[in-house]
C-alpha cells in the first residue's frame, strides 16, 4: 500500500518539477542571452538610464515594455530603440545608429524581437526627463 502512494507522489512530484521547469523557461531570455544583450547594446552605444523611486516617468516605461523586447519610438523624424531590463532597472536607449550598430555586432546570436511603439507619448515624455537631468540632446 505504501509504494503505491509512494509512487503516485513521486509522479505528481516529477509533473510540478516540469511544469515549473517548462514554465519557467518558456518565452524568456535565459540569464546568458540578457548578460549578452546588454553587453551588445552597451557596445553599439545605446545609453543607460536608472530607474528608481525618483524617476516615475522611467518605471512606468519599464513597466510597459516585454521582457526581451526592444521597443522603437517615432515622432517628427526621430527614431529611439528602447530594451529594459527589469532585473537591474535600468532602461537602454539608443537611436538609430546605434541599433544598426547593435544588428552588425548581433549577426549569428538571437536577438531581441523589435517592435514599433503604437503610443510612444510615454516615452517622449521620459526622454524629455532624461534630457532635463543632463542626458542625452534630443536630435533634430
Amino acid at each position: 500500500m505504501m509504494d503505491c502512494k509512494q509512487a503516485r507522489f513521486n509522479a505528481a512530484l516529477f509533473l510540478v518539477f516540469f511544469a515549473i521547469l517548462f514554465n519557467g523557461c518558456a518565452g524568456r531570455e535565459t540569464t546568458q542571452q540578457l548578460v549578452v544583450t546588454e553587453y551588445l547594446l552597451k557596445d553599439a552605444g545605446f545609453q543607460t538610464w536608472a530607474v528608481n523611486d525618483e524617476t516615475p516617468k522611467r518605471q512606468a516605461l519599464l513597466n510597459v515594455i516585454p521582457r526581451g523586447t526592444i521597443i522603437t519610438y517615432k515622432a517628427d523624424g526621430q527614431v529611439y530603440h528602447v530594451y529594459a531590463d527589469e532585473g537591474s532597472k535600468t532602461l537602454y536607449m539608443g537611436d538609430e545608429a546605434a541599433y544598426q550598430k547593435y544588428l552588425s555586432m548581433a549577426r549569428g546570436k538571437q536577438l531581441c524581437e523589435r517592435v514599433d511603439a503604437s503610443n510612444s507619448s510615454q516615452f517622449w515624455s521620459c526622454f524629455d526627463e532624461y534630457q532635463q537631468a543632463g542626458g542625452a540632446q534630443r536630435r533634430k
